[in-house]
């Protein structure tokens, strides 16, 4: 878990002292950390049993995607959370229509003045709230399995990573490395399957995305040691082929032509 902390912090705090405009000292193992990693460092050490203990209390409340009141109840948990680093936070409510929870947005803004030219960096953190465990399902609790692994419903995917987040953030405000910087985190609470239509479920979400000129995202931890810079995605299409029928050993030549299976191979070769 320390090791998770340390490489999360690692990257928040870069990407932090980039939204600051600030300069900090490059560290690596030989140099060890700053001060400042040191004082945020001995903050996770010390608050680990509160951090574990979140990630429990979140875990043992089911937020399958379709259980909204659960997903709302997450969503009030963490709100507490953000609140204790310094973030205002709100819930964008959905259409009953759409049967799905909502999300959880915690922002913080700047209050010093910058000129353009030193214009601070604007960050987006993004987590969700919900798990494909829903209610009817078996339940399994938060248990620790040894000293630095747990299982659950969700605690990898992903309230543990939406906790790494908080437990992060206020550490990086007691450290007071949180002044001057422009933070929105947004946890969805539809992510593993999400509503319809997705202009109204994912509109606000894309409309504060491009407000901002870094996404971070802490769905996973495979490895600990890497930060993927994209991944594969999804689409669903239709493609409709035309041809001239005919006897298939006329196929090729200039009278038959290729037949609509052998242009739709063709296409998407």
């Amino acid at each position: 878990m320390k090791k998770t902390s340390l490489i999360f912090l690692s990257i928040l705090i870069a990407m932090t002292s980039i939204a600051q405009k600030v300069k900090t000292t490059p560290t690596n193992a030989s140099q060890g950390l700053t001060k400042e990693e040191q004082q945020v460092m001995a903050w996770i050490d010390a608050h680990m049993p509160q951090a574990i203990e979140l990630l429990k209390e979140s875990v043992n409340i089911n937020s399958g995607t379709l259980n909204m009141e659960g997903v709302k109840k997450v969503g009030a948990l963490f709100a507490k959370e953000f609140e204790k680093a310094g973030f205002a936070t709100e819930w964008v409510a959905m259409p009953d229509s759409i049967k799905r929870a909502g999300h959880l947005v915690a922002s913080r803004r700047a209050a010093a003045a910058v000129s353009s030219s030193n214009k601070r960096k604007r960050l987006f953190l993004i987590g969700h709230l919900d798990t494909v465990f829903e209610p009817d399902m078996p339940a399994n609790p938060f248990t620790m399995l040894n000293d630095s692994t747990a299982t659950g419903q969700g605690v990898n995917d992903m309230k543990g990573g939406d906790v790494v987040v908080l437990m992060a953030l206020q550490a990086l405000e007691q450290a007071g490395l949180l002044k001057n910087t422009d933070i929105t985190a947004y946890f969805t609470g539809d992510e593993e399957h999400a509503g319809y239509p997705r202009e109204v479920t994912r509109g606000d979400f894309i409309n504060r995305a491009k407000q901002a000129d870094i996404a971070l995202a802490f769905e996973g931890a495979n490895g600990l040691n890497s930060v993927a810079t994209g991944r594969r995605g999804a689409s669903g299409w239709r493609l409709d082929v035309t041809g001239k029928t005919g006897h298939s050993s006329g196929v090729f030549t200039p009278s038959a032509g290729y037949g609509a299976i052998y242009e739709a191979a063709r296409i998407l070769n």
